[in-house]
């Protein structure tokens, strides 16, 4: 009686285990493959100022082309990493770039407040890097390619962070003239035009530097649509990232280090806000591509290799 029940024990264990295997299995085989992509996009890209100024604009473009890979925890979640190159051209502009500076003497040591004005102001920033993304993906089940659920298109989104490693980052500033004029409190009266004291219109100056090797980490988005085509996904998108450091921050000064005409040709960038921020705005498309295997072949969408 003993062995009869421990037999029958044996059995119900064994077959537990079998149907735990073969679930397992079933939930294994659900699993998307694993994707290789190729990827491109590219849209507009400007500078975030904080706090904002109505007086400055910044516009510009960028792009960027690499690969990636893909590896699925389930059919709704992956971990995306990649490798490519990018470009940014931006221009922030200010038409009229005032700075009061209170309290200055002059050789009577009579004080005033000195007004200057940059006009036309306008700064370029050009920047060839190398780019690698490190992203969470969400995405719809679409199913696979041999079971019932074969849809042609879902959804998807990303989020997480790229690393932009600059290997040529050059700007370059402009401005057509420099104006200094400067009013007596105690007098309640302007001069304009008194060369001898810095006082009245120069010519202005341009400038190009390059910034040494940094790193520009962004926050990444992405979201669209990803579609079943012959030779596999393929994704169509938006993305939006935006900076968390301006690496050009440190070759900014305060404007006030540059007040006379003779510190011109000494100037660097000046300080244009409290914070700017880089951000980037556009379409991004994505060819998927996968391979699924067992022991004694390898699948690729619509074509079987036997392995050697």
């Amino acid at each position: 009686m003993k062995i009869a029940i421990m037999q029958r024990i044996s059995l119900v264990t064994k077959h537990f285990f079998l149907f735990f295997a073969l679930g397992t299995l079933n939930v294994s085989g659900q699993k998307p493959s694993n994707e290789y992509t190729v990827y491109g996009g590219g849209g507009l890209a400007a500078y975030h100022f904080y706090p904002s100024k109505k007086n400055i604009s910044s516009r510009g473009y960028e792009g960027d082309a690499g690969v990636g890979f893909t590896a699925f925890l389930n059919q709704n979640w992956g971990i995306h990493i990649g490798a490519g190159t990018g470009f940014f051209n931006v221009k922030n502009k200010v038409d009229d770039f005032l700075f009061i500076t209170p309290d200055q003497k002059d050789c009577e040591d009579n004080p005033f407040d000195l007004y200057t004005t940059l006009h036309d102001y306008m700064e370029t920033h050009k920047v060839f890097t190398l780019t690698v993304p490190l992203m969470l993906q969400f995405q719809t089940n679409m199913g696979q390619p041999n079971s019932n659920k074969n849809e042609k298109m879902g959804y998807y989104a990303m989020a997480g962070v790229k690393i932009y490693f600059p290997f040529n980052y050059s700007y370059s500033y402009e401005f057509t003239s420099l104006n200094n004029a400067a009013y007596y409190p105690d007098f309640d009266n302007w001069i304009n035009t008194l060369p001898i004291l810095g006082l009245d219109t120069f010519d202005g100056n341009s400038v190009t530097e390059k910034i040494q090797f940094s790193v520009l980490p962004f926050f990444a988005f992405e979201t669209g649509a990803k579609w079943r085509i012959k030779t596999g996904y393929l994704y169509t998108g938006l993305f939006f990232d935006y900076g968390l450091y301006n690496s050009a921050r440190k070759n900014r000064v305060p404007y006030s280090n540059y007040i006379y005409p003779e510190q011109v040709n000494e100037m660097t960038l000046p300080v244009l806000s409290k914070t700017m921020n880089l951000i980037a705005t556009g379409i991004k498309l994505r060819l998927a591509f996968f391979r699924t295997h067992n022991s004694c072949s390898y699948k690729w969408w619509g074509r079987k290799n036997v392995k050697d």
